[in-house]
């Protein structure tokens, strides 16, 4: 009898052991989802495929929330500001989150600044972040209550946490801080703030790639793209910068691109996710994964052809005009999948 209740204990470790060697971590990538005041279809697809996964994480990747102004009728450069209808439209985003059992991560774009001053910037990014951690403090179901709104307190970061029983690693940080030291109002100790980020940041890629962990870089910004939108060449004076800083041609937006893309190129097989450019894009470049997820509600605008709709491959681009949708990556016995969500995420694509 004993023999037998030996047999069955091993049997039971052996088999616990390979269901946990088979568990997958699913890391969901979303951007620019500030647009509904409801949870429309998008975020309902991002909810189902979030619910059935066991273990994993999700990322808001900035312009969490628009306001209108000029009567509601024109995109204007606010963000969230407590009224009633930005509060519905951030919201739109934390009901997805009602019985998620994984980590939950937002980080700030242009819109959350307000596409601003710094000072004033600032402060209005702070109002948000307070709105998401104090609605998230009571969930009992998420990982990291208290945690969610990275970098926090209008730094640039770079912020990271470790996941996935420390073999994945992401890190967060703010590229509209970076952009926003393009304007001759920003307080002068930034720049030597700016020059300490690049060297923290690549002190974190460097500890992690030492780790052996994966690592996904999240912003908000793109520093490759495809694409018309935000890459016109910038040309406007005076009050029109707080427009064309979204452009990748802008001053401060071109040095921060090439800045970090000499940085992410040191360490082969990293993966940047960012939202922005208001489509859904993959590419690979010299080794680093380029993701951008920008079209969780929003998608016009955008001119191009699609590529890969279906998966096929084509020099290892992605792209889908004019679908919102979102992107979710695998984790699971040291293996990679990227997949692409189109159609409101009612369809999709595995990328590799």
């Amino acid at each position: 009898m004993k023999a037998k209740k030996s047999h069955l204990f091993l049997f039971f470790c052996f088999a616990l052991s390979v269901c946990n060697a088979q568990q997958v971590y699913k890391v969901f990538l979303v951007g620019d989802a500030g647009e509904d005041q409801m949870t429309g279809e998008t975020l309902d697809s991002l909810k189902s495929k979030m619910q059935n996964s066991a273990q994993g994480a999700v990322v808001f990747l900035g312009d969490n929330s628009y306001k209108n102004t000029f009567f509601g009728l024109v995109e204007g450069f606010k963000g969230f500001d407590s009224s009633r209808i930005t509060q519905n439209k951030l919201k739109s985003q934390l009901n997805t989150l009602d019985g998620y059992k994984g980590s939950v991560f937002f980080v700030p774009g242009n819109h959350d600044w307000w596409n601003t001053t710094y000072t004033k910037g600032k402060k209005a990014l702070k109002m948000e972040e307070s709105f998401i951690e104090a609605n998230l403090s009571n969930n009992t179901t998420i990982q990291n209550p208290n945690n969610v709104f990275l970098p926090k307190n209008g730094s640039p970061g770079p912020e990271s946490v470790e996941l996935n029983n420390k073999t994945l690693r992401i890190v967060f940080i703010d590229t509209e801080w970076l952009i926003l030291l393009g304007f001759k109002s920003t307080p002068a100790a930034n720049h030597t703030m700016e020059q300490q980020f690049y060297t923290r940041l690549d002190s974190v890629l460097a500890a992690a790639t030492a780790a052996k962990q994966t690592i996904i870089v999240v912003a908000h910004h793109p520093v490759y793209t495809t694409g018309k939108l935000h890459n016109k060449p910038f040309k406007s004076p005076g009050f029109m910068k707080r427009i064309k800083q979204s452009s990748k041609s802008f001053p401060s937006y071109k040095t921060m691109a090439d800045k970090l893309t000499a940085i992410f190129e040191k360490y082969p097989g990293l993966y940047y996710a960012t939202g922005h450019l208001h489509a859904l894009q993959y590419h690979t470049l010299n080794n680093v994964h380029y993701i951008i997820s920008g079209s969780g509600s929003k998608t016009k605008h955008m001119k191009g052809e699609n590529i890969a709709a279906l998966g096929a491959n084509t020099n290892d681009d992605y792209m889908i005009w004019n679908e919102k949708g979102f992107f979710e990556i695998d984790f699971s016995g040291g293996q990679t999948t990227t997949i692409m969500y189109y159609n409101s995420g009612k369809e999709s694509a595995t990328i590799h």
